[in-house]
């Protein structure tokens, strides 16, 4: 038996998991049903999932998980996530260690603070006496690489989409004049900032066009009192959560680019797999799926925080339209090329094949 035992399921990686237990009959994830950031939840359809209680403790900064300990001990190989909050981590770790048992992490290849962080040499520990690492980027491979030459050391950049999902709809005859935003309404996200500035440049935007919010959060009712305080109603259209394949690439075609006002997230490889370019906040602690940006190729960036100047690049990415729907088709390619289930797959069954 090979495990795979992650702190959540999110829905976004329902067919990275659908995937992994086809392909691989031995393979069984073990997850809780939500993450640190309690708005994060499980998908309870993903398959091959064996469910345990998460326990957090002080206020979610730290976690235990009710393991099946006699199967984790015994298991061929696992990969389990990197996560020093999560104290389970260590007895696995530790445990496998003594039995001599294979155990692959996941994760960062760096804490959020830097390869400065104090936790560092901590981590450094582990990644060293770890029989492998799975990065989230290409680039993070690389420097584990240099830290660690002698490291079996693998990428799996975070994806949605199998490559056949993975393309545009043909929209160059089309009035395409709207924007979009996937993700939680959250603080951090800072969707406000966003509906804020697309709500100052309306009247200089043609009268159809729109704002699609995709998503939840506790910043929902913030969000909605603004909209309909300032009758934007049939203006900015919140969806709430969409995960549906078909829904979502609808959407996205009647888009002329997606916003990330905040963080970059996930979102980021599904709008550049649908051909659709993204607005990026430019100085904000992003997750690893920056990489995928290439400026002025799929994204452009704003000034962090100045709603004035993302004001004024909605307002140009619309006067420049025509150009970013030429694109669709190379933008979607250049994703779909380095962010599909199938790339995201291939370090996890090459790890399980080599230790059978």
């Amino acid at each position: 038996m090979n495990l795979i035992i992650q702190t959540c399921v999110p829905s976004y990686r329902l067919g990275f998991y659908k995937c992994l237990v086809d392909g691989n009959k031995t393979i069984q994830i073990i997850s809780g049903d939500d993450f640190y950031t309690s708005s994060v939840k499980s998908d309870k359809t993903t398959p091959g999932v064996l469910w345990i209680k998460n326990i957090f403790i002080l206020n979610r900064i730290f976690l235990f998980q009710m393991l099946p300990w006699a199967k984790v001990f015994k298991a061929e190989n696992v990969i389990i996530e990197f996560n020093l909050r999560n104290i389970s981590f260590y007895l696995v770790f530790f445990i496998r260690f003594f039995l001599n048992k294979k155990t692959f992490l996941w994760g960062h290849a760096w804490s959020r603070k830097g390869r400065e962080s104090k936790s560092e040499l901590l981590r450094f520990l582990f990644k060293k006496l770890s029989d492998g690492y799975i990065a989230y980027t290409q680039e993070q491979k690389n420097e584990l690489k240099t830290q660690l030459p002698n490291k079996a050391i693998y990428a799996a950049c975070n994806a949605i989409y199998y490559k056949k999902q993975m393309w545009p709809l043909e929209v160059l005859d089309k009035n395409i004049t709207d924007f979009i935003y996937v993700g939680r309404l959250v603080i951090e996200k800072k969707v406000f900032l966003l509906i804020k500035a697309f709500h100052n440049i309306l009247n200089e935007l043609p009268e159809e066009t729109k704002l699609f919010v995709v998503g939840t959060g506790n910043e929902h009712a913030k969000i909605k009192e603004y909209i309909e305080v300032n009758n934007l109603t049939k203006k900015v259209l919140l969806l709430g959560h969409i995960s549906d394949y078909k829904q979502l690439k609808e959407l996205y075609s009647t888009a002329i680019a997606s916003i990330s006002p905040g963080y970059v997230g996930l979102s980021l490889t599904q709008s550049l797999g649908f051909g659709v370019p993204m607005i990026i906040s430019r100085d904000e602690r992003h997750s690893p799926e920056l990489e995928a940006a290439t400026i002025k190729f799929n994204s452009v960036y704003f000034k962090t925080d100045d709603l004035n100047n993302l004001a004024a690049t909605l307002k140009l990415i619309y006067l420049e339209r025509i150009q970013w729907l030429k694109k669709r088709n190379k933008i979607s390619e250049d994703c779909r090329n380095r962010y599909s289930i199938e790339s995201m797959t291939e370090p996890f069954f090459e790890i399980f094949k080599l230790n059978e």
